[in-house]
């Protein structure tokens, strides 16, 4: 399932004299009753795998924390009707300025439309988890894939991994800029073979042993034990990097709107690094001294965590295991093979599909796992992208950020397989504007009805390599809302700041909160007075791509700024 953002249904009415309280400029200032529209998409599949297209909305239940909602709009799309309606688009080859589809042949409900939303597909080649044979070998196969299914309203972005992110193609509707981006990726080193190497020598030594036929030393106990701890530090250390790479790509994608995905390719990911390793050891040497280490690296609660910041983004993970039938699973030099465990091999492998798996199956999306072809595969992710129900709902909005659990039942077709997102984060406004600030690291954003600027003066040395920044946040005056306390009139702003370098490095998001005070008889001298906020940001040399947003906090409207700029000595 996609789930696309929830967005906003205002049902404004312009609060009384009584109620409203006594404001000063601000663009707008009523009071809303906030209608939260929540959006699913269900793929439906027989038991051959085909998609099930002539379904109605008295066919699904929907339960979100387990209480039945009314469907308020129903749509069925198939990969034909898109392409009609795509195709009948007047030159537009931007998917976010598609207009919505009048249409009543397939959608049902109130004002029922078919809106082709855009796609947005990243392509996240994991080098750091990659064997190159197997990487080479399934992209060749993604790309075929890729420009099969490139519409105007589907973009593609090519991001590679290796200890940094790195951007190789911003999103394109164009299949050569694809292809051209990831014949560089074919090209590059991978890592994934030195974790192979070192886990190759410690099964080594482990049949070396078995082959004496003594059971090991307490000398060779304690130097495998010691061994296999080194191994799985090394590697627990660069997962983190990894899985927060992958998360960072996820909050990039969450300010924009329609269905977003993320394919990711590796061979394979581990849930317990070293984890056929530590069950190895027990079985040589008949000890479990390495249980609590087994516990200690498990990293079930770091996908969790990756899941759920997915869920909140509505961003769906497609994972693919490159390793394929066979492959490299084993990682032991064929004298030894037959004396490990083959317990232990199918640990491994087990070991590296499960995370893939869980990750796949929390966002909605699919895995594709153990085959060398991964076209059948692809196939269902096509299907998946241009067939699917989209059902809608509405819910009265909280206000905070709250997660919600999502159960879609068809009672009358228990034969049929439903693959949708099964929980979804209601957003507060707040979020949603850190999130548009993220998603300005990468897309431009044209929302700025509070005439905010954002400029940057020279440079100063921090140290060693480091910069202060100085940047300049104005706005006018009359655009936010300022109200009475005592002798002044007061307003309260909420600024966020996020940066991102040219090699595709971002910062963290910086928020401060502002206040902003006036005399009140001082206004009209200083109402069309511009405010301005300095924030000092220390980074290092290099171009940057610099983001700021602007909230009131008294109207809830946000305004957001870009800027560039270059820190260096010479700048």
């Amino acid at each position: 399932m996609m789930m696309t953002e929830p967005s906003d249904v205002s049902a404004q009415t312009p609060p009384t004299s009584d109620e409203r309280p006594e404001v000063v400029g601000g663009l707008a200032f009523v009071d809303e009753v906030k209608l939260t529209v929540v959006n699913i998409d269900v793929f439906v599949t027989d038991h051959d795998g085909f998609a099930v297209p002539d379904l109605t909305i008295d066919d699904f239940r929907v339960l979100q924390d387990g209480k039945q909602r009314d469907l308020s709009h129903f749509a069925v799309f198939t990969e034909e009707v898109i392409s009609k309606i795509v195709d009948a688009q007047p030159g537009s080859s931007n998917p976010a300025t598609l207009p919505p589809i009048e249409s009543s042949a397939t959608a049902q409900g109130p004002g029922a439309r078919l809106e082709i939303k855009p796609v947005y597909i990243v392509l996240f080649i994991d080098n750091e988890n990659l064997r190159p044979m197997d990487r080479n070998r399934v992209l060749l196969q993604v790309q075929r894939f890729l420009s099969e299914v490139m519409y105007s309203h589907v973009q593609v972005m090519v991001v590679s991994y290796q200890r940094s992110l790195k951007i190789q193609q911003p999103f394109t509707s164009d299949p050569r800029e694809v292809s051209d981006a990831l014949r560089v990726v074919r090209k590059m080193t991978a890592a994934r073979p030195e974790q192979d190497t070192e886990r190759k020598k410690i099964l080594n030594e482990f049949s070396s042993i078995q082959q004496q036929g003594k059971g090991g030393t307490e000398r060779d106990r304690v130097e495998i034990e010691n061994r296999i701890r080194s191994y799985a530090d090394v590697v627990a250390n660069e997962l983190d990097f990894a899985i927060n790479a992958v998360r960072e790509v996820s909050v990039t994608l969450s300010g924009l709107p329609g269905r977003k995905y993320l394919i990711h390719v590796s061979s394979g990911l581990p849930m317990v690094p070293a984890k056929d390793l530590f069950y190895q050891f027990s079985t040589v040497f008949q000890n479990s001294s390495t249980l609590a280490m087994e516990a200690r690296f498990n990293h079930r609660r770091f996908y969790q965590g990756l899941a759920s910041a997915a869920n909140s983004q509505g961003v769906t993970f497609y994972t693919i295991d490159a390793t394929g039938v066979g492959g490299a699973a084993s990682g032991v030099s064929a004298e030894y093979a037959g004396s490990i465990d083959p317990i232990t091999t199918g640990l491994y492998q087990i070991n590296q599909e499960e995370p893939l798996q869980f990750l796949a199956e929390k966002t909605g999306g699919r895995a594709i796992l153990s085959t060398n072809d991964i076209t059948g595969g692809l196939n269902r992710f096509r299907q998946d992208l241009f067939s699917y129900y989209s059902l809608a709902y509405t819910i009265s909005g909280s206000g905070s950020d709250t997660i919600h659990s999502l159960e879609v039942e068809l009672p009358g077709h228990p034969e049929y397989e439903l693959n949708y997102r099964r929980s979804f984060v209601e957003k507060s406004l707040e979020s949603k504007v850190q999130d548009r600030v993220f998603s300005g690291l990468t897309f431009d954003i044209d929302e700025n009805p509070m005439e905010l600027s954002v400029e940057a003066s020279s440079a100063e040395p921090a140290s060693d390599d480091r910069w202060v920044l100085p940047i300049e946040v104005g706005f006018p005056l009359d655009s936010i809302a300022l109200v009475p306390e005592g002798e002044n009139l007061v307003g309260r702003v909420v600024v966020f700041v996020a940066v991102r370098d040219d090699d595709g490095r971002q910062s963290d998001l910086q928020r401060s909160e502002h206040l902003i005070s006036i005399a009140k008889g001082d206004l009209e001298s200083h109402g069309d007075d511009r405010f301005t906020i300095e924030l000092p940001l220390l980074m290092k040399s290099g171009s940057y791509r610099i983001v700021v947003g602007l909230m009131d906090q008294l109207t809830r409207q946000a305004s957001y700024e870009t800027i560039h700029q270059a820190v260096s000595d010479e700048s």
